[in-house]
């Protein structure tokens, strides 16, 4: 549910950008569960909305960016920061993210954003396609935290797109892979992909799984990964680009699994954005079917409504 005000502005100034930016026509808008949880109040943003695009640079003062095709990064910090000089830019304390802290987003007729933070698409891949970049990064950083031996049995939880592209990340590691939910259309779209997947209901907590990633930020989730985890086993825990905040009530988590098992618990947020686009291109990624709705522009209210239905995997904003 929207509780925060949230409407079409449609007398906004466009941005003019500074040295260092660029000013991009988005072509597409991807939006995503972290734009759902700012319209509920939970991520304090007021601003413009939207973090995953694709679009076409107009203008920059650096002149080979002109006419480039691009998608970006959401951490923007300050490259002369500790953590960034330590390759810990993901992690600054004083970044900004796009659309969701001190920045406007993409979800406009034009927006700003560093040419640090921008990556060309090739010709190759359409703007449909190349709008799931951040997605699939983050999926491939998640599988890059796991140490892959032999052909281990890998379970993924939530059904998502993080959860459906982590899930075909790792079966192309010579995983054992499968990925449990409860949406037959999901489960579905995983046997189309040639994914194993189950009924959440269905499967065992038997011990006997050597990596779950668990996609969900669900903690009720984290208890059954702890269930299914071998000992000395591997959780990857995937978040969005911010953390869902203020949560009233948290659900208290029985930590003693993690101690007893010796289980190693990882957390894995956002990813190197060119490893997404190369996933694309050489990593046989199949993505048709993630795009369940298309909105226009100016119906981008009832866009970020329909994103919040269950039945949606991924809803898609046409904005030029």
């Amino acid at each position: 549910m929207v509780n925060q005000e949230v409407f079409l502005d449609q007398s906004a100034p466009d941005p003019s950008p500074i040295a260092g930016q660029a000013l991009i026509r988005p072509t597409k808008v991807l939006i995503g569960p972290a734009d759902i949880i700012a319209c509920t109040g939970a991520i304090a943003h007021e601003g413009i909305l939207g973090y995953q695009f694709v679009g076409v640079v107009e203008s920059c003062d650096e002149n080979d960016w002109e006419g480039a095709r691009v998608v970006g990064h959401v951490n923007i910090s300050d490259p002369s920061s500790e953590l960034a000089r330590r390759g810990l830019a993901n992690h600054d304390p004083d970044r900004m993210v796009l659309g969701l802290r001190g920045r406007d987003g993409c979800l406009a007729e034009r927006f700003v954003l560093e040419t640090r933070n921008l990556t060309r698409v090739p010709d190759e891949i359409e703007d449909e396609r190349a709008v799931f970049a951040s997605s699939l990064a983050a999926a491939v950083h998640a599988s890059q935290i796991v140490h892959i031996e032999g052909k281990p049995f890998v379970t993924v939880l939530g059904q998502g797109v993080s959860g459906l592209l982590c899930a075909q990340v790792m079966t192309k590691l010579n995983a054992s892979v499968r990925l449990l939910g409860t949406s037959a259309q999901r489960l579905e779209l995983c046997a189309k992909w040639g994914i194993k997947h189950r009924h959440l209901d269905d499967v065992g907590r038997r011990h006997d799984q050597d990596v779950v990633i668990d996609t969900t930020m669900d903690p009720s989730s984290l208890t059954t990964a702890m269930k299914m985890i071998r000992p000395r086993g591997t959780i990857v825990l995937q978040a969005n680009p911010m953390p869902v905040l203020g949560t009233p009530e948290p659900t208290p988590i029985d930590y003693a699994p993690i101690i007893a098992n010796e289980l190693q618990v990882f957390g894995a947020r956002c990813g190197n954005i060119s490893e997404g686009l190369n996933a694309m291109t050489t990593g046989g990624i199949d993505l048709s079917g993630l795009i369940t709705k298309r909105f226009r522009f100016e119906d981008a209210i009832n866009a970020l409504r329909t994103a919040q239905d269950s039945e949606q995997i991924g809803v898609i904003v046409e904005v030029s």
